[in-house]
């Protein structure tokens, strides 16, 4: 954000190109490190191995600087000559395609500084995103500034006080390549580094294979530097908070520094909808599976009625609907004769009384009548919006195999497929049965295959971007190509320090294109691209969804134009598409360029056919991006051009100008195969993007509103969990104390004697332990409850061995009972919000907060600190025999609980 002295670049750029200065004066002396290739026995931070003179020389100046920290110097007081040095290792271990060898330029060392941020405090920095334009090399600066912050990690001789530094990709090929290229880099500076793959990565599928990839997890999440994507990351320290014993943790050393590259990407495009941990129940044959295979079965039955009856195979016709891009504007708009009324802005429905009584008509009045009737009407609000929001080959795809076929959801960031993810609360299974109609029993139907269902996941865990940053001990920073300044600043904390490119931009940005049609516009772009066959310009076709990706290369091969197509069915050649997109003759068609991290490199001769040309065939929902997509021409001061080509018929134009007034302007200019130069209608094309930058906005800012108290609940669960899970024998007796204590002071507050004999009558006997002296009453009921802990504990073991295996099986129990209240909170919370995002009342976060809050601190710590207590008790008790007793409770009450 802009002081009274100019923003954060202004005011801290003379400053930090003072310190490149600095650098540059060590240079010489870092070069005159030996080289000398002889074998020694080096001793790193403790650890002993067989290395070279040249990198003992190195990893001397790695502990001397470790050494400086831990005697109180700062970072500040290092920075030069660790910038100098890593510099040089970049130098004698990192070459080009070419044998040239790499040496940061001071760009780049500057955006290194800037990034470090000014100190705030002992253990905290300033939150700094460095703003590179595409090719300008960020790739090094992440081991600059890496290695710094590792020297911060790692000072401490005692390793368990020591911490890990994150380089958090936008995907997994380019974390791996990084971490690849980078690791000699940091091999000679003495430091160890691991690249984690994500989920859909080589997926293990025998328990010899899973065993294997956890532990190498485990290793990796150990090393000094960890390469990974943020959804990796947030899903291993998620899975960390849901485990019942220590030995399947994956991430054993803190997190302490974060760097996030392309972080446009990640923090904000890919923010827009908060990291969900699902899981489906295992199916071992008890019978609590048997029934969750029957309640899934009866699931699928009630979403295929809903399908069946939304398209019309049960009733006369389909369901007739009024479509709004917008609730606001249009919620209290009434039209007669529809069913239903839908807002895509915000998925909001509803139903027209007709429609309601219809959804019933066969059904009776008894209890279970009134429950299937709800689950086909809350099926059947799934289904619409699986209808209208939800479109094959863009926010899924359908893979078919031998006959069968899956959904896989699609990566709206860059046009990936997430074959791990699942939609949840119900939507993926709304799809699952709008794709299997469509196919079987559809109008259209053509009969190829059945769709596999998959079965119902919950969610487990839930991490919004903002609150997965929060997990970094010391400090957060990043690059990227676009800033939203404003945004990082009010959603993260980060100011924007701006890098001038090292060459001037000599890129050509021509003026965009309206066309009536998509025909109209796509028929342009292949005439476009026509010209540059010819001539042999290299040009890259840049598409905003999967769908539109298929079409473009259908039209070049109709066209008998060869080229390259770069979407989610081709991603494991992604760099090698990327990398070639620059050669003579080269026509590429890529999903979003978002991302992607690889160069492109112009080939012989381009330079003089004016580089490469990249064409945008829509505007993405983001200028940043249509910016990202540009900036794949004329990287570090070569030449190249951009257009963009966008028509009235676009998704993005449809979502906000639909309806007669849209369709009369296409009709008025169709057929013409000409740009449509009037200005309203360019502007207003250009204002579509605009709304909806504004409302992902919105959307990111809400939540992270309704995160807030979602934040400190979490925390508290983790805390509680880390507590049982990581205590040894004299922790966890004093933590049960601790638990029975403030269980016993809620009761005392809260109850009668009558209640509280409800409440705990099961474990003492609360009428010989009762006192007209509160206080007495109290000690009283802590003790009673403590000694039967106790009592138990001691009658019950007699070698170390047995008293583990004892704690170990309460410990489990106890964790057992936290989770399962706090998968009922979030769901509680999910279904508060969804009631409170549309208008429900005034201030909805604020309302939110407060109920939330109550939920939380009056129902769920409460009932939780009682089962807890129950099971230490009994731990012969199977978990599950015991149900609260809340009798007394008012029925409304009782429900929420």
């Amino acid at each position: 954000m802009n002081g009274i002295f100019g923003d954060y670049t202004t005011i801290n750029s003379s400053r930090i190109k003072s310190i490149v200065k600095k650098v540059n004066d060590m240079s010489l002396e870092c070069e005159r490190i030996t080289t000398d290739t002889t074998k020694v026995t080096i001793n790193n931070n403790g650890v002993s191995f067989q290395g070279t003179r040249e990198q003992e020389a190195f990893i001397n100046k790695t502990n001397e600087f470790r050494r400086r920290l831990r005697q109180g110097e700062t970072l500040d007081d290092i920075m030069v000559e660790a910038l100098a040095l890593v510099r040089e290792a970049i130098r004698r271990r990192l070459t080009t395609k070419d044998n040239k060898r790499m040496r940061p330029y001071d760009e780049q060392i500057e955006a290194a500084i800037s990034m470090l941020g000014d100190k705030i405090d002992d253990t905290h920095r300033e939150r700094i995103i460095a703003e590179m334009k595409t090719g300008e090399g960020k790739t090094l600066v992440q081991i600059l500034v890496a290695y710094l912050n590792v020297l911060e990690a790692t000072k401490e001789e005692d390793p368990k006080k020591r911490s890990s530094v994150h380089i958090i990709t936008s995907n997994d090929a380019l974390a791996r390549r990084d971490q690849r290229d980078n690791a000699g880099v940091f091999s000679l500076l003495g430091i160890s580094s691991s690249f984690i793959p994500g989920r859909d990565a080589n997926k293990p599928k025998t328990l010899a294979e899973i065993s294997i990839m956890k532990q190498r997890k485990k290793i990796g999440y150990m090393c000094d530097v960890v390469y990974a994507t943020a959804s990796t990351i947030a899903f291993d320290y998620l899975d960390d908070n849901i485990i019942n014993d220590v030995r399947f943790r994956n991430i054993n050393r803190k997190p302490g520094f974060a760097i996030v590259d392309e972080a446009d990407d990640i923090l904000i495009d890919q923010a827009t909808n908060p990291l969900k941990l699902s899981q489906a129940p295992s199916t071992n044959g008890s019978e609590y599976d048997k029934y969750l295979i029957e309640r899934d079965n009866e699931t699928r039955a009630i979403y295929k009625w809903a399908t069946e009856f939304l398209y019309g195979k049960l009733r006369k016709g389909p369901l007739k609907a009024k479509i709004y891009d917008q609730y606001f504007e249009n919620k209290d708009k009434e039209y007669e004769g529809q069913d239903y009324t839908y807002y895509k802005d915000t998925k909001e429905i509803k139903i027209s009384k007709k429609l309601a009584k219809e959804i019933g008509a066969d059904l009776g009045d008894s209890i279970e009548d009134t429950e299937l009737y709800n689950a086909r009407y809350f099926a059947l609000l799934d289904c619409i919006k699986a209808k209208e929001s939800f479109h094959s080959d863009v926010e899924y795809r359908v893979e078919v195999n031998d006959g069968k076929a899956k959904i896989v959801i699609i990566d709206q960031n860059i046009g990936r497929k997430k074959h791990s993810s699942k939609y949840v609360g119900g939507m993926h299974e709304a799809i699952e049965a709008k794709e299997e109609f469509l196919e079987q029993d559809g109008p259209n139907a053509r009969k190829r295959y059945h769709i596999e269902y998959s079965r119902r996941s919950a969610i487990k865990a839930m991490f919004t971007y903002p609150d997965f940053l929060s997990i970094y001990e010391h400090n957060v920073c990043g690059m990227t190509g676009t800033s939203d300044e404003e945004e990082f600043n009010m959603l993260y904390g980060f100011s924007t320090y701006r890098v001038n490119t090292r060459k001037r931009n000599i890129r050509i940005d021509q003026e965009p294109e309206v066309y009536a049609t998509l025909i109209e516009k796509y028929n342009a772009i292949i005439e476009e691209v026509k010209k540059c066959v010819l001539t042999g310009q290299p040009v890259l076709i840049g598409t905003t969804s999967l769908r539109e990706s298929e079409v473009i290369s259908s039209l070049l091969s109709k066209n008998f134009i060869r080229h390259q197509l770069l979407n989610a069915n081709n991603e494991e050649e992604e760099n090698q598409i990327v990398e070639g997109a620059g050669k003579f003759g080269t026509i590429t068609v890529a999903t979003n360029m978002a991302g992607r991290g690889t160069d492109i490199k112009l080939g012989p001769g381009v330079r003089e056919l004016g580089g490469l040309y990249v064409i945008g065939t829509s505007r993405n929902k983001s200028s940043r991006i249509d910016r990202q997509l540009m900036g794949r021409a004329g990287r570090q001061g070569d030449p190249g051009k951009t257009k963009y080509f966008s028509s009235l018929e676009d998704d993005l134009v449809k979502e906000y100008y639909r309806g007669g007034v849209l369709d009369s302007i296409i009709e008025r200019f169709k057929g013409t195969n000409k740009p449509i130069k009037n200005k309203r209608i360019i502007s207003a094309v250009e204002q579509s993007q605009i709304k909806r930058e504004s409302k992902d906005k919105k959307i990111r800012m809400d939540n992270e509103r309704f995160n807030a108290s979602f934040m400190k609940h979490r925390r508290i669960i983790y805390e509680n969990r880390n507590q049982v899970l990581d205590s040894n024998l004299l922790e966890f007796m004093t933590m049960i104390k601790s638990i029975i204590t403030r269980y016993t002071d809620v009761l005392i507050k809260t109850y009668d004697k009558d209640n509280i004999k409800k409440l705990i009558g099961h474990l003492v006997e609360v009428d010989k332990l009762y006192s007209k002296n509160t206080n007495e009453f109290r000690v009283n009921i802590i003790n009673a409850l403590y000694d039967k802990f106790t009592s138990n504990f001691d009658t019950k073991k007699t070698t170390n061995k047995e008293v583990q295996v004892y704690v170990d099986n309460i410990k489990k129990k106890i964790l057992d009972i936290i989770d399962k209240y706090w998968l009922d909170h979030i769901e509680y919370l999910e279904d508060l919000k969804a009631s409170m995002s549309v208008g429900m009342v005034n201030d909805p976060f604020k309302e939110y907060e407060v109920i939330s809050t109550e939920a939380f601190a009056n129902e769920l710590i409460p009932s939780m600190y009682n089962e807890m207590i129950t099971y230490a008790l009994n731990p012969s008790w199977k978990y599950g025999s015991y149900k609260i007793d809340y009798s007394f409770k008012e029925e409304e009450e009782k429900y929420i609980l």
